[in-house]
């Protein structure tokens, strides 16, 4: 057994939207391990009930802490919304991190006017969850939520710059902007790749809180307190495993992580 700072982080997600949380991790800790868990055959969760999906989050979290993980990253929105309760009592004491404590802490602490906007998936969104986790850090901000159901589909088709997903943001935005927000929270894993659309339509004042970059530092912050950050200088390991393995995740997926995937390794229930 390698010591517990060379263990790898593990992060999952509903498919492959996490791999932009992935990203934000080899960037800003490029030493680090990373274990990834996509559920590829029973994608989307944002359509599924809260106790399925917390039947789902317990069998992967169950399964990352017996391949051996030192850190757990909830990457998927909607399972962090209603089910990082479920997370946190199986882990045993590792720190579990996630995309919605990161985002709202973020947004929370950079906006001057305490008019934040949250974009997300209808599931995200309905939850509640950013407004919740941001009133209890500061009971003065004022959230105005967009669900985006669009947005994930035209990401998957590659339309990040496309004349329809430029229409759907502005269409989009619109009620969120109206509000006066001065920062808006990427509530998905899939908006980041949207980045550069989202903020020419938003306007150059406005903010844009990406989850992924946040959760990266939060992971970054959390290492370094409980010296668990990894050291020397050998190469890093990352390794992909999904439910199901179509060419649709390797293409989509290398678009995610701007980099080759290598190989992945399906998981048999």
């Amino acid at each position: 057994m390698p010591p517990v700072r060379d263990l790898p982080i593990g992060v999952f997600d509903s498919g492959v939207g996490g791999l932009t949380v992935v990203r934000a991790l080899m960037e800003r800790l490029p030493l680090e391990s990373i274990l990834y868990f996509g559920d590829t055959a029973r994608v989307p969760y944002g359509i599924k009930s809260v106790s399925t999906i917390e039947h789902f989050t317990a069998q992967i979290t169950d399964y990352l802490l017996g391949r051996g993980v030192k850190m757990l990253i909830i990457a998927c929105n909607t399972m962090a919304a209603v089910a990082s309760g479920v997370v946190k009592a199986r882990a045993g004491g590792l720190p579990v991190l996630d995309v919605i404590e990161a985002g709202a802490r973020a947004a929370v602490a950079e906006s001057h006017s305490g008019a934040i906007g949250v974009i997300g998936t209808p599931t995200t969104v309905n939850s509640n969850a950013y407004a919740r986790r941001m009133h209890a850090l500061d009971p003065a901000v004022r959230v105005y939520s967009q669900a985006c159901p669009l947005f994930v589909p035209l990401v998957e088709e590659g339309w990040l710059d496309h004349p329809v997903t430029r229409l759907t943001a502005q269409e989009y935005l619109r009620p969120v902007l109206a509000e006066k927000v001065d920062s808006l929270v990427l509530g998905c894993t899939h908006y980041p790749l949207l980045k550069p659309l989202l903020q020419d339509v938003a306007g150059s004042d406005i903010h844009l809180v990406d989850s992924a970059i946040t959760t990266a530092e939060q992971a970054a912050q959390r290492l370094a307190e409980l010296d668990l950050a990894r050291r020397g200088d050998t190469l890093p390991d990352y390794r992909y495993v999904v439910t199901d393995i179509p060419l649709r995740f390797q293409t989509i997926g290398e678009r995610f992580l701007g980099r080759s995937l290598g190989a992945v390794e399906k998981v048999e229930w």
